[in-house]
Order: C-alpha cells, then structure tokens, then sequence
C-alpha cells in the first residue's frame, strides 16, 4: 500500500515538474507581434488547399499570432472557395473576399516593410 502512495506521488511530482517545463518554455518564446493578414489566391487548387490552410494556421497558431485571411478569387461558387471557408470556420474565422488582387498588394514594397503576407497558388505563366 505505501509502494502504492509513493508511486502516485512520483507521478503527480513528474506531472508537476513537466507542466513547469512547458509554462518556462512557454514564456521564453519571443512576444507574438500581434497579428498578421493573409493574402491567399488559391486559383482551383482543391486537392492541395486544405493542407495549405491547415498548415497556415498550424503555424500562426504555434507562432502565437492571431490573422485574418483574404481570399482573392474571380468565382465565389468554386470548390477551393468552398474548402478554405469550411476550414475557416472550423477555427472560428471568417475569411474576406476580394475579386482581384489589389495593383499595390501584387508587387513587393521595395524595403521589404509588407504588412501582410501574400500566397499565391497560380499555375505559373510560362
């Protein structure tokens, strides 16, 4: 019975020392910057999208960064569109709509200084 307790013990101690672990390891992780916007054109990539956004937010999530997607696509009704909302929806998120990529948003600023982030899934024009 005694053998008993002190194992019991043993494992609420170990429990105890790894909950520590994770908390200071937790907190030696750089402060997240707030949040980040996603720009994402999927352009038909419905066996590819769902592990793309999967992945996305698996990153921002472990990142420890909140965001809000923008999806940019000419049909709404497509089966890509259908994913990434269902999969958002999923998180909690509603995803935005823009028809077309924005002129300003297409090329990179010169200094680097974006405040979102694009993801374009187009076939390459060759």
């Amino acid at each position: 019975m005694v053998a008993h307790l002190t194992m019991i013990l043993l494992i609420y101690f170990l429990a105890a020392v790894a909950v520590q672990a994770m908390h200071q390891r937790h907190l030696s992780r750089p402060e997240p910057e707030g949040y980040e916007q996603i720009l994402l054109i999927p352009s038909n990539q419905e066996q590819r999208i769902e592990g793309v956004v999967r992945a996305l937010c698996r990153e921002l999530f472990y990142r420890g960064k909140s965001f809000t997607l923008t999806v940019v696509a000419d049909r709404m009704e497509s089966e890509t569109v259908r994913i990434i909302e269902k999969l958002m929806r999923k998180q909690g998120l509603e995803p935005s709509y823009l028809a077309a990529v924005p002129p300003d948003m297409e090329r990179p600023k010169l200094n680097g200084d974006r405040t979102f982030r694009l993801i374009d899934l187009r076939e390459p024009e060759h």
